[in-house]
């Protein structure tokens, strides 16, 4: 089983990580890595105490460190983030980035860190303070994509039908079979679509660039 690392931005409660970590599970030979403001409230810091102790009570071998980030440096902290989730993305397991607490300053921080490498295997979370919404995501989502208008008009139908077969499409949009072919495994390559058998399928990601009418 792949291992995880649980990457968390920590407020002045550890209740969004333990969430977090209640709602994914955690094992030993996984990591909980916490990032904090460097010498910040210490309310921040109880609040890691609080949390590390709470974990190692359940699993006494858990991984658990802290990363302290002087957020009043916004291009250094950025700068420091990177090689902290590089280093981390190189061990090729599971890399969970939940920035549901903390402080917007260090959030913000920590997410153009994350843009910036484009991870392929970092998940990204995020809690309402009410927990009524929980939402789990590639960052591909933030990122732009070269989309062209055809591209765009092809999401869109697929998205009024539900499910189309290339023939459906092929009805609806006037351009040769190959090239409604190659356009539609580029889309899927982009996890745009997905496919179910010969049905073509939109995928969340592409639902987030279909604009409504």
């Amino acid at each position: 089983m792949m291992k995880m690392i649980l990457i968390v931005t920590l407020g002045f409660d550890e209740k969004f990580a333990l969430r977090a970590i209640m709602r994914r599970g955690i094992k030993e030979g996984d990591k909980l890595l916490a990032l904090l403001p460097q010498k910040g409230d210490p309310r921040g810091e109880k609040a890691f105490l609080t949390l590390k102790q709470t974990l190692l009570n359940m699993l006494p071998k858990l991984e658990v460190e802290k990363a302290e980030i002087n957020i009043q440096d916004p291009y250094g902290a950025i700068s420091n983030l990177r090689k902290v989730l590089k280093s981390l993305s190189l061990k090729g397991e599971e890399l969970i980035l939940n920035i549901s607490g903390g402080q917007r300053l260090l959030i913000i921080e920590t997410l153009a860190a994350a843009l910036s490498l484009n991870l392929g295997n970092l998940k990204l979370e995020l809690e309402t303070e009410d927990s009524s919404l929980y939402f789990t995501t590639s960052l591909d989502i933030m990122l732009p994509m070269d989309l062209d208008k055809l591209d765009l008009d092809i999401l869109k139908k697929i998205a009024e039908k539900g499910s189309v077969k290339l023939t459906d499409l092929l009805d609806k949009i006037e351009i040769p079979k190959t090239t409604l072919w190659r356009k539609l495994n580029r889309l899927a390559e982009l996890k745009l679509l997905e496919k179910d058998k010969d049905n073509y399928i939109l995928s969340d990601l592409g639902r987030s660039r279909v604009e409504p009418t």
